[in-house]
This record gives structure tokens, C-alpha cells and sequence, in this order.
């Protein structure tokens, strides 16, 4: 298949100053492209910019580490983190705190335009409505009667699959394997994110129930909105 990302808004994170010129060159073709050396900059630039579509991210800058990026500014868009530490403890980490994808340097244009591109959906495809609520994947916002419900990038990656996934149950293993391609490891770090996740919706939607659990089960988001 031909992933090809076309008039998006994009901004990388990088203090590689020949990366940085290599990436602006190649995406500036088809693309409006933003830079940032730091988290700080970065952070201004998604305040100032409110359409921007995805973040290409490199984990290790000279004056922040690009991890912080999540705690800085919660509600980010499509995070591809591109950083030249390849261990699974750094993969697993990236990805659970709510990165989409994780690519290791060095890396091509080519491929990077891939992974972007695949996290980038049409919007016929990242927008779900049930009722008054509503899940975008392109902008990564929640609302419910037009109010946003605010989320971490890992809740909303949860979301997303289970909505996608409607009616069907996983387990909290099967969800963490389906989102980050990775091995659970039976780690708590999903049960942990739906704990938080379903109370943030209740309290948001008190009379709806919409991801249910059942033993041997798992978790399934059933649409059923009131």
C-alpha cells in the first residue's frame, strides 16, 4: 500500500540543525512543516498553532529531554517519537506514555513519511460519533455534547481501539499488544489507564456505561450513550 501524507501540518522536534534541514526539505514539498530545538519551544509553537497534526519527536535535545513533551502539554496530536535509543525499555516507555509509533535512527525520509502517514487518518476514518459523543483521532479530542473530556495520550489510544473495536471484548494484555505491538509482560500499566479512564467518561456522562467489563472478558466499549 502507498502511504503518502499530503497538507498536514507538521512539527519535529529535533536540535539536529542537518536532520532538521533534511526533514524540512523533504516534508515542505506537500506539507506545512514547524521546528522546534526543545520542549519549550515546542510547547509554544502547539499553544500558538491549534491545527497542528502530528509531532515527530526525538527523545534526547540539549536542553530538555523530549519526554517531557507529554507532561508539558497533555493533549497532544499524533506523537511519532524518532530517537536513536533502540532499547525496549526506551520503545515501551515511549510508547505507553502515549507516543503512536516509536522509530529508530537512522531513519530514512522515505519510511518516516510512512509512519506519519500511517498514523494520520482520513477523517471519514478518525472521527466516531455515537450520539452526543464523539472520539477524533485526527485532533485527539473527546466530547461529549460538544464539552471536552480531557484525557492522557495513552487513555485516548485506549479509546480509540476499544470505539473502533465496538462490541468486542480484549483483555488489558490484548489491548496493551494490539496499541504498542509489544508484549504485555503482564504489566498493570493498561488496567491502570481504563481504571482512570472509565472514571473520567462517568463523571463526564453519569447515566452511560459505556465500557463495560466482564469477567474472562476484558473491557468493551458497548456505544450505548445516553
Amino acid at each position: 500500500m502507498n502511504y503518502t501524507v499530503c497538507k498536514r501540518n507538521l512539527l519535529f522536534i529535533e536540535d539536529d540543525e542537518k536532520l532538521k534541514k533534511e526533514m524540512v526539505a523533504w516534508f515542505s514539498a506537500d506539507n506545512t512543516v514547524f521546528t522546534a530545538s526543545d520542549v519549550e519551544e515546542a510547547v509554544e509553537l502547539l499553544t500558538e498553532k491549534d491545527d497542528i497534526d502530528a509531532v515527530v519527536l526525538d527523545l534526547i535535545l540539549k536542553n530538555s529531554m523530549g519526554m517531557e513533551l507529554f507532561e508539558a502539554f497533555p493533549e497532544l496530536p499524533p506523537v511519532i517519537i524518532l530517537s536513536s535509543l533502540d532499547g525496549e525499555d526506551s520503545i515501551l516507555t515511549g510508547l505507553t506514555s502515549g507516543a503512536a509509533d516509536y522509530v529508530v535512527k537512522p531513519c530514512s525520509m522515505r519510511l518516516l513519511e510512512t509512519h506519519i502517514a500511517m498514523r494520520l487518518l482520513p477523517k471519514t476514518d478518525a472521527i466516531e460519533t455515537f450520539g452526543d459523543f464523539s472520539v477524533n483521532a485526527n485532533t485527539r479530542t473527546v466530547k461529549y455534547k460538544n464539552r471536552p473530556i480531557s484525557l492522557t495520550p495513552s487513555e485516548f489510544n485506549i479509546l480509540f481501539f476499544l470505539v473502533k473495536n465496538r462490541g468486542k471484548y480484549f483483555t488489558a494484555d490484548e489491548i496493551y499488544e494490539k496499541i504498542w505491538c509489544a508484549p504485555s509482560m503482564r504489566t498493570t500499566t493498561v488496567r491502570a489507564h481504563l481504571s482512570s479512564l472509565r472514571r473520567k467518561l462517568k463523571i463526564a456522562m453519569p447515566a452511560s456505561d459505556i465500557i463495560r467489563t466482564e469477567f474472562n472478558k476484558g473491557y468493551c466499549f458497548t456505544g450505548e450513550v445516553l
